[in-house]
């Protein structure tokens, strides 16, 4: 026989479980009741407010609604857009985070704190800088469905190749708050025929915009981050090559006057075009020439800005004192040593067209097909 106190508490204990499961099902609430933006467009001009633009799909309307609000603060005017809207707004699922470039070269700490200290936001959604107008290409349109493309624009798995930049929120707050790494932001614009024009990317000192580099410098930079795959390459006005595999390794030391850093990078490319029948060797050595001079350049522009884009502290934070570190974007990273050395390796030539014919595989003709 069961001592009727167990039975007691097994059935307040059960009614107490019911209560937690009734709870959670009463604060859900219905997916045709919210609104779920996947665009946030953020930007200010010195002292006047924040405006807050918010890009939710609208199957009904085959494209995109827009919800604004404008405050002294960012949370006031999405309190503002949920007050006006007549449906809960959820910033779960917002993918991208659009900040003009005004306010980028300004400061972006309290938008990035805000997105990370938020809990109904990820800290995986990407980040851009707008350039031109920021209303206008917030709310520009190309096809139905414009959400989709806005994100696809940074994927990985759609529109995104080795001339853009790619970075996370999550990312964007770690650089700001990092002694040894800043970062590189893309620039977007209004397109034409497409959703956005790729404008290159903005090098960030900390919170702060400090200068730009191109695309072709931007291609240099992700290679340094190890994100090359299909990235093209111009050797000649008539000649291109695909990278197919990128490896880099750095060489550090720090004598009395300093860092210094010796870079090797390591390329493997597919000749994609050579209508000027340019030997393998011709095309290595003008690739060779033209990276390491890019590098170069664009090694020089970070140091002008002070700003370690590339992470090159990283390396060094090993060897360096609590006060080096510190110290090492406006003292030590301007002034260090850094050669960067190219090695090229064509895999082959074979498929590729060459005044409008199909170099054949060698002992064959066009004949014996």
């Amino acid at each position: 026989m069961i001592p009727r106190i167990v039975i007691r508490v097994g059935l307040l204990l059960c009614c107490l479980g019911c209560l937690g499961i009734l709870t959670s099902c009463w604060d859900t609430k219905d997916i045709n009741k919210r609104l779920m933006p996947v665009v946030m467009g953020v930007c200010k001009n010195g002292d006047q407010p924040y405006k807050i633009i918010l890009q939710v799909p609208s199957p009904q309307k085959k494209g995109s609604q827009y919800l604004e609000g404008e405050a002294q603060t960012i949370n006031k005017a999405i309190d503002e857009i949920r007050t006006k809207s007549e449906k809960s707004v959820d910033l779960l699922h917002l993918r991208l985070f659009l900040i003009c470039e005004k306010t980028a070269k300004n400061n972006i700490n309290d938008i990035v704190n805000y997105g990370v200290q938020a809990n109904d936001i990820s800290v995986k959604g990407l980040v851009g800088i707008v350039r031109g107008d920021f209303e206008k290409t917030m709310h520009h349109k190309i096809q139905s469905n414009p959400e989709l493309s806005s994100y696809d624009f940074f994927s990985e798995q759609a529109g995104w190749t080795p001339d853009n930049t790619i970075k996370r929120l999550w990312e964007v707050f770690r650089d700001i708050n990092s002694y040894t790494q800043d970062m590189a932001i893309p620039i977007l614009s209004k397109g034409t025929d497409t959703l956005y024009n790729f404008e290159g990317s903005a090098i960030m000192r900390r919170d702060k915009m400090v200068g730009d580099i191109s695309p072709d410098e931007t291609l240099i930079y992700n290679t340094f981050q190890r994100k090359y795959t299909g990235g093209t390459i111009e050797v000649s006005q008539n000649s291109s090559v695909l990278i197919k595999k990128a490896t880099i390794s750095h060489k550090v030391k720090w004598t009395v006057v300093g860092p210094s850093m010796q870079s090797r990078m390591k390329l493997e490319v597919v000749i994609a075009e050579n209508r000027d029948i340019l030997s393998d060797d011709d095309i290595a050595k003008l690739l060779k020439e033209d990276i390491e001079k890019k590098a170069e350049k664009l090694i020089n522009r970070l140091h002008t800005y002070k700003a370690d884009a590339l992470g090159i502290g990283q390396y060094f934070r090993r060897i360096m004192t609590e006060s080096q570190m510190k110290n090492w974007k406006k003292q030590w990273f301007p002034q260090m040593k850094h050669e960067v050395t190219v090695d090229i390796t064509i895999l082959n030539n074979i498929y590729f067209k060459s005044s409008n014919k199909m170099k054949s595989r060698p002992g064959t003709s066009p004949e014996s097909k």
